[in-house]
């Protein structure tokens, strides 16, 4: 009696373990970030499955991250980095804060700055693409900084990946204007925005990507009505919807 209910826990637990859609690693450190590793709808030993890399916004963390990237129904890797200085909420930024707060910076200061960190974010997926080689380039995405260093390296460095999902962003149009990207093929741009955004007007969203058309990028936006600086849940949908289309 007791090796039949020893064997039928044993079977209920395999059964829990066979249901789950995730694994998750926490934290790992490559090229001056620690990152979040999740893998969802795979064996958690599987190899050259696609990348998506996740930036959160100022003040938020990996964890936090992660829930607006639920819904993927195929197999993928997320690589959800943390911003790599404290913030002086709880949280992380991906821009430094002290002793200046990167957001109080003259325009000129700000955009070397930009470019800075999205130089190191591109070693980064260089990187992580050598170690675990996926079937196709990275898909990045983020939110409002996250988002902004989503247009750089959609931009400067769009040899890297396969798509940028931009949220809730900006970038500096000079950025745009001075780009020396690689001809042909080149990383599309879906960016999302809430058209009640007082952080980003969407008027600059709109003007951003009308200057990246002017530029060969191929870059859409997406407006959501009575959304303000925030991901709402049609928004979510929507990314989400997209990012299966591109998983393979």
């Amino acid at each position: 009696m007791r090796v039949l209910l020893i064997l039928t826990l044993f079977l209920f637990q395999q059964k829990l373990i066979g249901q789950q859609t995730s694994q998750t690693k926490f934290l790992n450190e490559m090229s001056g970030y620690k990152y979040k590793e999740v893998i969802v709808n795979s064996d958690p030993v599987a190899k050259n499955i696609p990348i998506i890399i996740g930036l959160h916004w100022r003040g938020s963390s990996p964890d936090e991250f992660e829930k607006y990237l639920s819904g993927l129904n195929k197999p993928a890797r997320l690589i959800l980095l943390q911003g790599p200085y404290p913030d002086d909420e709880p949280g992380f930024s991906f821009f430094q804060i002290l002793p200046t707060d990167y957001y109080s910076l003259p325009s000129d200061k700000k955009m070397v700055t930009l470019l800075k960190e999205g130089e190191k974010l591109s070693v980064f997926i260089r990187a992580i693409t050598s170690k675990y080689k996926p079937t196709q380039k990275p898909i990045i995405i983020g939110a409002s900084q996250g988002g902004d260093l989503s247009y750089v390296i959609a931009i400067r460095y769009n040899n890297l990946i396969s798509h940028s999902y931009p949220l809730l962003a900006t970038i500096d149009n000079r950025v745009i204007s001075s780009s020396k990207r690689n001809r042909g093929k080149s990383a599309p741009i879906d960016a999302f925005h809430g058209e009640d955004d007082k952080t980003i007007n969407i008027d600059v969203a709109r003007r951003h990507i009308l200057l990246l058309q002017k530029n060969n990028f191929k870059a859409t936006l997406h407006t959501y009505e009575n959304n303000t600086h925030s991901i709402s849940d049609k928004m979510k949908t929507d990314y989400i919807f997209l990012l299966n289309t591109l998983l393979e």
